[in-house]
């Protein structure tokens, strides 16, 4: 389109000038005076501000001067429930997975999945971060696909991008589960593997590339192989057969996934990908396939995800996970393996701030090799942008600003204490940044939050039908003993008297 004024300029929708923009484009260039045009949701031109303004205007425009553009930051991997059990349990951290499957097994209804994901969708828009992975529940729950649904549509209504994750939760099959009505009455189902894949199915067939493609859903079952220990890696004489139930869940997972073009996501630790590679024909493993943790993985493993083409993304703020074993990044990047840094999700002690979770990663790997300089600051930026589009198979729309590629765009301000005077911009980022210097953040060309201000949601309506759902589940599930006060002055936490659960209480 040509403007009116001037027959050589163009018309762009959105301007954003002035900013230091670190494209990620393949030669990775940093504008210090930068400029992204955006027309019709796409990236039309990147450059220098004085050429774009030359070439575009537009009735739009946001002074990034004193800022940082970027590419909206990807987290491949995180919950859905998550943001309304935000501390809950974090005393007690050998209940927590306990805590937590329970309470989304149990506990919930369509209210709470819709209440959880617009929080959890703003608080991702207000770090910065611009599609995220949610896998819905500790384990996933695909057997009621209203859960699904109303997870989505708030996503879809807050106006970023979502990858849902549905598919059929761990052993054993059948189970009873059990879910409350809008009308406030429980009830428990006996759902077995059927029922979760027809659920997946029809959360898939309502929302995979929905809300103008920005919502997508990977069929995701809990582990790779269920058979296994679902939180930790197997040891090799426990890890040397699969069952008919193993290859039972891989084959639905591999059908389903193709009939709808969608793609795999799911937890893997070490001895699972070897077993599963060995022994299995639909195994859980090649292009189209990213797994979360890693925890554990052998060298032949690492040398059988680089030959599959397998992407992992690895939580760095699991405390308990990651004392189960390691995750070898920088063996797994060294064989060419595509490596993406998550958040894991918000509870019970983390955020979906990803810049603190790409520190965390640095920081974890040092430790572990006793090694300073692995994972260096432009590395690590790669994991939560390019790499992380990579390993959810999007990285031809987003992960980069190049034109013609979709306008997701993160903008930090750096005119803060903190992040100056701004030497190193990459580094500022990484070293320095939290998702709190957020100033905005464009998705498919639309502005979704402007100068730290959400423009499309209101932000205490959100915020207090959040916590009015979390009162409701909290006394369903009886939780209210988790919710404790501070302790001071010990250095080590005690627990003197057992702390009473039941796995599956009554309502």
């Amino acid at each position: 389109m040509t403007g009116h004024g001037d027959p050589g300029r163009r018309t762009a929708d959105l301007l954003l000038t002035g900013g230091c923009v670190i494209t990620m484009d393949p030669a990775r260039r940093v504008l210090a005076d930068g400029a992204v045009a955006v027309t019709d949701g796409r990236v039309t031109a990147v450059g220098p501000t004085e050429d774009v303004r030359a070439r575009w205007s537009a009735a739009d425009t946001l002074d990034c001067t004193g800022q940082v553009v970027l590419p909206g930051l990807i987290d491949a991997h995180g919950h859905g429930g998550h943001a309304l059990l935000k501390t809950i349990g974090v005393d007690t951290l050998s209940w927590w997975m306990r805590i937590a499957t329970r309470t989304y097994f149990e506990h919930t209804d369509t209210g709470y999945w819709y209440a959880d994901g617009r929080l959890a969708a703003l608080e991702r828009l207000r770090f910065g971060v611009t599609c995220g992975v949610s896998v819905l529940g500790s384990q996933p729950r695909s057997d009621r696909p209203e859960f699904g649904d109303a997870h989505a549509r708030a996503y879809a209504a807050t106006g970023t991008r979502l990858v849902l994750g549905v598919g059929p939760s761990g052993l054993p099959w059948p189970r009873e589960n059990g879910h409350w009505t809008d009308e406030g009455t429980h009830h428990r189902t006996r759902v077995d593997l059927d029922r979760m894949m027809a659920g997946a199915e029809e959360t898939v067939a309502a929302w995979h590339n929905g809300a103008d493609g920005r919502i997508k859903v990977a069929v995701t079952p809990y582990t790779m192989v269920p058979s296994l220990d679902a939180s930790g890696p197997a040891t090799p004489d426990r890890a040397t057969r699969l069952t008919a139930q193993d290859r039972e869940q891989s084959a639905r997972v591999r059908d389903l996934a193709a009939r709808y073009g969608t793609r795999v996501h799911t937890d893997a630790f070490g001895g699972m990908v070897e077993l599963a590679h060995r022994l299995d024909p639909q195994a859980l493993l090649g292009p189209d396939v990213h797994f979360q943790h890693g925890f554990g993985l052998s060298a032949r493993e690492v040398a059988i995800l680089a030959e599959t083409g397998t992407s992992v993304t690895h939580g760095p703020g699991v405390v308990v996970g990651a004392l189960r074993g390691r995750c070898p990044v920088p063996e797994l990047l060294d064989a060419g393996v595509t490596v993406a840094v998550t958040t894991d999700g918000c509870a019970p002690m983390s955020s979906f701030d990803l810049f603190t979770a790409v520190r965390q990663a640095q920081t974890l790997t040092q430790l572990q090799q006793r090694d300073t300089y692995l994972l260096p600051p432009g590395k690590l930026l790669e994991m939560v942008t390019i790499d992380a589009a990579r390993a959810i198979g999007q990285d031809a729309e987003i992960g980069s600003l190049e034109e013609g590629k979709a306008a997701d765009i993160t903008v930090v301000d750096t005119r803060r204490p903190h992040l100056q005077p701004l030497h190193m911009p990459v580094h500022a980022l990484v070293y320095k940044a939290g998702g709190q210097d957020v100033s905005h953040v464009v998705v498919a060309g639309r502005v979704l939050l402007r100068d730290g201000r959400p423009t499309r949601t209101d932000e205490a309506e959100v915020i207090d039908a959040a916590g009015e759902e979390a009162r409701r589940v909290i006394a369903r599930g009886r939780l209210g003993r988790f919710v404790t006060a501070p302790q001071w002055g010990a250095s080590r936490q005690s627990f003197p008297d057992p702390v009473p659960f039941e796995e599956r209480a009554t309502p």
